[in-house]
């Protein structure tokens, strides 16, 4: 069952100038959980307004669970979308208790006080109901803006950078507890985030949002495996990036591109030369805990760098490289 259908939407505003949001089409189907990514400024919170329905697009159409919400001639309210919200900074009300800010969203039933603690035992605050958000860590105050969201049993969830104000020592605990429950109701969900982490670990599936555009939606392993572009590619982690000109110094054949790529951890490295291997001198060694990073030198002088394990220390000042045909990447120019 399609939650979300958004087609050709458009979102100019005037003080850029330019289309913020360029006849996007979108599709969610229900118990899918979406990750937004993409730099900043390329649409991502406002495609999660115009969604939420707190503005309006220029054009196009948003359809929520069979119902069009924004199209021209059309615009249906907020409150009355059935889309909850997480908002970055959570959006607590600071002179309401826990129990008020959760049911804040809900009608004044007898229902009303079941559902508010339905909830807070749903995200394991229950006894926090008369408490005020000061009084709440982040993590606290975050389960709450998601009990809040959940209250009223929407058919979306909405979050915008949902743990970019979580200490990073509690930050993947947090994560993985809070999508477990967004998982456990069966919500279909859209997240904004700049992390990796977030969306390869929580997400079904990943837009790249790039000039108002969906450039590239797969699988978290689809998305790592042949990203469109460099720029995909270095979300998911570090990467050599090199022009077709330097790239010819590896004497590979491989299909015409404009730039390749690899990823520091997926070159090979002996002590002697092998069959297609490459000399390169060690000039810089950094430790990471787990993992050495080595930025090596060839003798064209491109420089690039690997990764080994870092119970395997590299003793000596000269190596031989493989670049193995399985993992490199070709790119080319986007228009």
């Amino acid at each position: 069952m399609t939650v979300l259908n958004i087609q050709r939407v458009t979102k100019s505003y005037k003080l850029y100038q330019k289309h913020v949001l360029s006849n996007l089409d979108f599709t969610l189907q229900k118990g899918e959980i979406c990750a937004f990514i993409g730099e900043s400024g390329t649409g991502k919170s406002t495609l999660l307004n115009l969604i939420a329905g707190l503005e309006a697009s220029d054009s196009g159409k948003i359809i929520i669970g069979g119902k069009t919400v924004d199209s021209d001639g059309t615009f249906i309210a907020a409150e009355d979308r059935s889309v909850g919200f997480v908002f970055q900074d959570f959006a607590l009300f600071p002179h309401m208790s826990v129990k008020k800010n959760v049911g804040y969203g809900l009608a004044k039933t007898e229902y009303k006080t079941a559902r508010v603690s339905e909830v807070l035992r749903m995200v394991e605050l229950e006894s926090y109901g008369d408490r005020y958000p000061d009084e709440l860590s982040g993590g606290e105050q975050q389960r709450i803006a998601l009990a809040r969201a959940l209250a009223p049993n929407p058919k979306l969830l909405l979050l915008d950078e949902p743990f970019s104000n979580l200490d990073m020592a509690l930050k993947s605990q947090i994560r993985n507890e809070l999508f477990e429950i967004i998982k456990a109701t069966g919500v279909s969900c859209i997240f904004v985030t700049h992390d990796a982490n977030d969306a390869i670990s929580l997400a079904h599936k990943i837009a790249v949002l790039d000039q108002g555009e969906v450039i590239q939606m797969g699988t978290p392993k689809a998305l790592f495996d042949q990203p469109l572009t460099p720029g995909i590619a270095r979300f998911f982690g570090e990467i050599n990036i090199f022009n077709h000109k330097d790239f010819q110094h590896f004497e590979i054949k491989l299909a015409k591109a404009d730039f390749y790529g690899i990823r520091p951890e997926q070159i090979k490295y002996s002590l002697k030369p092998e069959e297609n291997s490459h000399s390169v001198i060690i000039i810089k060694e950094t430790f990471h805990g787990l993992w050495r990073k080595y930025r090596v030198k060839l003798s064209s002088q491109i420089e690039l760098d690997m990764i080994v394990d870092a119970q395997t220390p590299i003793e000596v000042k000269e190596v031989f490289i493989t670049l193995p045909l399985e993992n490199l990447l070709a790119f080319h120019k986007q228009d």
